[in-house]
């Protein structure tokens, strides 16, 4: 079994997952960064980032306690992620 199954983990994340080119909002920039986001920060899973379970706080919270950060700080790094 791949990692990536086995941990649940990036699956069907590329560069074609940015979708909101021109979104500048919160929201807009995670559509446009997420699979670089979840490279860098692997402990990250498919369940922590699914926004049919749960609205955007929520997954911002999930990704929170998964990295033992703050919120506010995964929104700073969101907001200022250059890709």
């Amino acid at each position: 079994m791949s990692l990536d199954k086995e941990n649940n983990k990036h699956r069907g994340y590329t560069e074609d997952s940015k979708l909101n080119t021109g979104d500048d909002s919160l929201e807009g920039r995670w559509s446009n960064i997420q699979a670089d986001y979840r490279k860098k920060n692997p402990t990250i899973t498919d369940d922590d980032v699914d926004s049919k379970k749960r609205n955007f706080d929520q997954m911002i919270a999930s990704i929170a306690r998964r990295t033992n950060r703050s919120t506010t700080e995964i929104e700073k790094e969101i907001r200022d992620w250059d890709s």
